[in-house]
């Protein structure tokens, strides 16, 4: 939405640019300017900074697109005071938590905390969708429609999105008139309802799962004899459990996939010596990470917040991430951001000088590689940075959540329905 919303926003500024520079030209003969097209040379310092561009973004995907009439002038298009964007708040005994943990990132977030869809990209985070939501993406991707009942048998190559559709398409109503347009307005409504459509996959994954348990023998299944689509749903099954609910600060970006650390898989509060060694290890030789271990254990070790990042990568050493960019050795993750990642030795002689707190910092061991939104496995989205920074050390409300509840929309929904299922949660 927001790069198309970008798009229309460039050819706007670009005509009300040829029409000041050409105000002149006859339209019954080939285009010819009276005068030449200046050309202005912007420098990259002349615009506007990346954090202020991700600022924009979040507006223009918030508030619209203001309009202004032909002298430049912002049109009164609202009322005072409408269409501002209000804080919301979608998990006050999170932002209580916060509150004691780190004043400053609480204030922050309380100035503004913020999610959106958006592409992957690093900096921004990545959720993992529940399989009954990933299956109903796949489904809105086929052609809307089958063009008689014939079609709605099913077949072995169908996908498990086809098979979703299928299902769909078979509790539709009967269509008295309209015919074959009224079916597809019908069907098209339908498929918009997201919760509806999570209960109808979650039908299609226990009739398949238990069509495959059906099949075991002495508790084992013969992989070959899986059809197509069950083994697609064997694998899609097992990754969804594995990845349940995850968070992904994104690292970076390379063509399609993403590599990152889950923000919610704590390991727990304080390290010991071993931990610290594998800490120190992802950004110190071992001789540095030897030498600085009694520092490290002074100013960490008792409160010190370690995550599991993810499966891969867990032998090379610990990564440290924050939200200070004046420390010596800290790396900005993307330009805008105020996320940075690394700086172990500055971040120790700050805890232990008491210019910063333990909980201003998150460690993680291992990666979570392989993100893709291809499969609708995964939802991209930017955020406001204190949902990066914060801590996931026993949150009322889950961080996946808070993040999607925040975006709203589908999101929004599938976590309401997930947040239903728990019974260990008595907060909003």
């Amino acid at each position: 939405m927001a790069s198309h919303a970008l798009l229309l926003l460039g050819f706007f500024l670009t005509l009300r640019t040829t029409r000041a520079l050409a105000p002149h030209f006859s339209i019954s003969a080939p285009l010819r300017f009276e005068r030449p097209l200046e050309t202005r040379h912007v420098l990259m310092s002349e615009g506007p900074s990346p954090d202020e561009w991700r600022e924009f973004r979040q507006r223009l995907i918030t508030r619209g697109l203001p309009l202004t009439s032909e002298d430049g002038v912002e049109e009164p298009s609202r009322a005072e005071g409408e269409g501002q964007v209000q804080r919301q708040s979608v998990a006050p005994a999170n932002e209580a938590l916060l509150a004691q943990q780190n004043a400053k990132l609480f204030e922050e977030y309380m100035n503004g905390a913020w999610a959106h869809v958006s592409p992957l990209e690093a900096g921004g985070l990545a959720c993992r969708l529940p399989l009954q939501a990933q299956l109903t993406e796949q489904m809105r991707q086929q052609p809307l429609a089958l063009s008689n009942d014939d079609d709605l048998a099913v077949s072995e190559s169908d996908t498990l999105g086809t098979r979703l559709q299928k299902m769909l398409l078979r509790e539709l109503p009967a269509v008295a008139d309209g015919g074959a347009d009224k079916r597809a307005e019908l069907e098209k409504t339908w498929n918009q309802n997201s919760a509806y459509c999570f209960r109808l996959a979650d039908r299609l994954l226990i009739e398949s799962l238990q069509g495959v348990a059906a099949r075991a023998t002495d508790g084992k299944i013969d992989a070959r004899s899986l059809k197509p689509h069950e083994s697609q749903l064997v694998q899609l099954y097992q990754e969804s459990q594995e990845e349940w609910q995850q968070v992904v600060l994104v690292l970076g970006v390379d063509g399609s996939q993403a590599e990152g650390v889950a923000l919610n898989r704590p390991l727990g509060r304080g390290i010991n010596a071993q931990l610290a060694q594998l800490l120190l290890s992802g950004e110190l030789s071992s001789t540095e990470a030897a030498a600085a271990a009694d520092d490290f254990m002074l100013a960490f070790g008792r409160e010190g917040a370690v995550y599991v990042g993810g499966p891969s990568k867990q032998r090379e050493g610990g990564l440290l991430v924050h939200g200070f960019g004046h420390l010596e050795g800290a790396v900005e993750v993307s330009p805008g951001t105020r996320i940075y990642r690394g700086g172990a030795l500055a971040a120790i002689d700050a805890v232990k000088s008491g210019e910063l707190s333990p909980l201003d910092f998150r460690w993680f061991v291992g990666r979570q590689t392989g993100i893709s939104t291809a499969e609708a496995g995964w939802s991209a989205v930017a955020c406001a940075r204190p949902l990066a920074l914060k801590q996931c050390l026993g949150l009322p409300k889950p961080l996946w959540h808070e993040v999607l509840e925040l975006c709203g929309g589908d999101l929004a929904v599938w976590s309401q329905i997930e947040l239903m299922k728990r019974t260990d949660l008595d907060t909003p």
